[in-house]
């Protein structure tokens, strides 16, 4: 029984906490993603573990989103639970990582095939994962139609 105690205090000691490595990061990631569907905390989650530069266009898009709307919107909100997913079912203990000074790419091996690379920065000594954002638009209300304005040559309907 002493033996089955010590490995499992050393297996606790040995693993990593979110932040700490970049693969550790990327699990926590992979995990927060799985539970989104049903875990309110889960998009939260998902924020924290981005990148400052991620954080940042996902505020944008709140402030943008929260002016239209008329409801004050958080940041995490905009990760929308029914829309990420993983791209694969990875095995965690395929993960490598090449890491140089403050970024690291992580590749993760499909359970039944694929590869992606996750791109990590590090801030405040913490790994964060380092996800880019198409740039939004100006969003203003009341531009349902795109903003467009019907030209003398476009049919009139």
């Amino acid at each position: 029984m002493r033996g089955v105690v010590a490995v499992l205090v050393l297996l606790a000691a040995c693993s990593r906490g979110p932040g700490e490595t970049p693969e550790a990061t990327v699990e926590a990631f992979a995990r927060a993603v799985q539970s989104a569907r049903t875990d309110n905390t889960a998009r939260q989650r998902l924020f924290e573990l981005l990148s400052q530069r991620a954080q940042d266009a996902l505020t944008e898009r709140a402030q943008q989103a929260s002016q239209l709307s008329g409801w004050e919107l958080q940041p995490w909100e905009m990760i929308a639970p029914g829309r990420i997913r993983l791209r694969l079912d990875f095995d965690p203990s395929q993960m490598t990582s090449r890491v140089s000074d403050e970024r690291a790419v992580v590749t993760v091996r499909g359970a039944t095939g694929g590869v992606a690379d996750v791109p990590l920065v590090r801030e405040g000594g913490r790994w964060r994962i380092d996800l880019t954002f198409p740039a939004t638009e100006a969003i203003h209300p009341g531009a349902g139609d795109g903003g467009a304005l019907p030209s003398s040559d476009a049919p009139r309907r």
